[in-house]
């Protein structure tokens, strides 16, 4: 009876904390966390970009995420952008509209207090 219970307070914890979405990306010594504390969605998503340098966090930068689908036969290209506010702790909030279901191509533009630009890539399927 108590290895019952242990299990189904194991399968609601991990249901609990398997509904946010994650993914990572780098480029040269630059590393990204993107999430979101829900699944993705068709719509509006809210999305915290963490950035990281040398494992430090990447303060008083410029962050804008693009998220798109190319052109496909019978479809045009989407887009949707959006500029991030910045959280602290090298955290920066944005929200993008993912118009329809499928996987969606995410850039992540960085320019940091120094001036210097970086793009991440990475992507994201609903």
């Amino acid at each position: 009876m108590k290895s019952k219970f242990i299990l189904v307070a194991m399968l609601l914890a991990s249901l609990s904390f398997g509904a946010a979405w994650e993914q990572s990306a780098s480029v040269q010594n630059i590393k990204a966390a993107v999430s979101s504390n829900k699944p993705l969605v068709v719509g509006r998503n809210e999305l915290v970009v963490t950035l990281k340098q040398q494992n430090k966090p990447i303060e008083n930068a410029v962050v804008e995420v693009k998220a798109f689908m190319p052109a496909m036969p019978g479809m045009p290209a989407m887009e949707s952008r959006g500029k991030a506010v910045r959280q602290g702790h090298g955290s920066y909030k944005t929200t993008v509209s993912l118009d329809m279901r499928g996987t969606w191509q995410l850039h992540i533009f960085v320019t940091t207090k120094e001036g210097k630009k970086y793009r991440l890539k990475t992507s994201a399927t609903i």
